[in-house]
């Protein structure tokens, strides 16, 4: 009962988390709370799952797949009625680490960061509570597998330092995955190559800074502007791109023109 009237709610006012009649349920305490300040480390937890469970009826953008060295980053940002309320952090080092890092909101306060962090075979999961930009609460989890880790409790942390200068860390961090989304400032990219070997096309992307950051993006389906971007690459190399993709299974993907798309969900320009 409790999960059903969350996910009945959620669609329909997520910027807010409040319906428009007090609803007299366990959980109407949680809906009707509109100022983040209220919330508890309980509540922001029960929130944050929510918010998870109904990422599908979310718009979302996602970034190109940056590389730099042995390093991919990419990032995606879910909004409801414009308000973003979530950005998730990817980061991957081959099979060295992984790092995912999850930034939730409500009413444009920051009100939980969790992260994810592969070391070898080392798996830590990482909550930190936030109240008028402030941490009060930090927990942890570790295990040895990733299956493991999901059965294991959080432990408190008592010790949290430095809280003003890790919540103006969050916020640069949350323009600089701005900036990856947008294809702004270190992100920028243009066009450099593109290949074609047997049964696979790539557009190769470099950063128009120097010795910056480069995307591979892949091409399953070309269409009228794949084939002249084929026939005369030189034309436009250097030049900034516009077209669409979607990232699956950590790789970017072309998304042809001439598709048929019936939500604007995932897709980036």
């Amino acid at each position: 009962m409790k999960t059903s009237y969350i996910l009945f709610c959620l669609p329909a006012l997520f910027t807010i988390f409040s319906c428009s009649q007090q609803p007299k349920h366990p959980q109407a305490d949680l809906i009707s709370q509109s100022a983040a300040t209220a919330m508890t480390d309980k509540t922001i937890g029960v929130l944050a799952d929510s918010i998870d469970a109904n990422l599908s009826q979310l718009e979302k953008q996602s970034s190109l797949v940056y590389l730099q060295g042995e390093q991919s980053m990419y990032a995606e940002r879910y909004s409801a009625n414009g308000k973003a309320i979530l950005y998730v952090e990817h980061r991957d080092n081959g099979l060295i680490n992984s790092q995912t890092k999850k930034y939730y909101f409500k009413n444009d306060s920051l009100i939980l960061v969790q992260e994810n962090k592969k070391t070898n075979n080392d798996y830590t999961d990482t909550r930190i509570f936030l109240r008028n930009n402030i941490a009060f609460r930090k927990e942890q989890r570790k295990a040895n597998a990733a299956s493991v880790l999901q059965t294991k409790p959080y432990l408190s942390l008592k010790s949290i330092k430095d809280n003003t200068t890790k919540e103006e860390d969050y916020k640069q961090n949350i323009r600089t995955l701005d900036e990856a989304i947008a294809g702004n400032n270190q992100y920028e990219m243009l066009f450099d190559q593109f290949i074609d070997i047997p049964g696979e096309n790539i557009i190769q992307l470099k950063s128009k800074a120097q010795n910056g950051y480069t995307a591979s993006i892949l091409v399953k389906e070309p269409d009228a502007f794949i084939d002249s971007l084929k026939s005369n690459s030189q034309s436009f190399r250097n030049e900034k791109l516009n077209f669409k993709w979607k990232v699956e299974d950590k790789e970017a993907v072309y998304v042809p023109v001439a598709a048929k798309v019936t939500s604007a969900k995932g897709l980036n320009k």
